[in-house]
């Protein structure tokens, strides 16, 4: 048995940290797979700054042009270039801020939302490929780890 707080559990606790570790990375590749694969569902052409500005839409919107530059960083010129394409692509739509007629409001199109719900139907069933050896019990386990580790971060 291994003592808490004793070399071995440092020992023990380092290598599955190096397990943890390997795991995440394996996951991350895979994820930034299912994201370029995600991308071509809205627009064979679409770059991924552009999928990252439309998916930020998408969780946010309405929103302005500022609203989207300040939350994700990035120049505002870069997410105007961003938005044009995005709009020409028939991604977005563009319409007056009711509030200021000044302003411009962004939100996503409906072919837009069509693409995602397609990708979120693949990505839900390959999720339960994979988990369908899981009992429930295991999934849920799963679930409330990997939101625990999250959230620690």
């Amino acid at each position: 048995m291994i003592v808490p707080d004793s070399p071995e559990s440092a020992a023990a606790r380092d290598a599955l940290s190096l397990d943890i570790e390997q795991g995440i990375s394996t996951l991350y590749r895979a994820s930034k797979a299912r994201v370029r694969v995600l991308v071509k569902h809205f627009d064979p052409d679409l770059q991924m700054a552009g999928y990252i500005v439309l998916r930020h839409v998408m969780t946010h919107e309405p929103i302005r042009a500022g609203g989207i530059a300040s939350a994700l960083d990035m120049d505002k010129s870069a997410v105007s270039r961003q938005l044009t394409m995005l709009r020409e692509s028939g991604l977005i739509d563009t319409y007056a801020d009711p509030e200021d007629g000044r302003a411009t409001l962004v939100a996503s199109s409906d072919s837009a939302k069509e693409a995602l719900e397609l990708f979120r139907a693949d990505l839900k069933a390959d999720y339960q490929r994979i988990l369908a050896s899981w009992d429930e019990s295991e999934i849920e386990s799963f679930a409330r780890l990997l939101g625990r580790f999250n959230d620690a971060r």
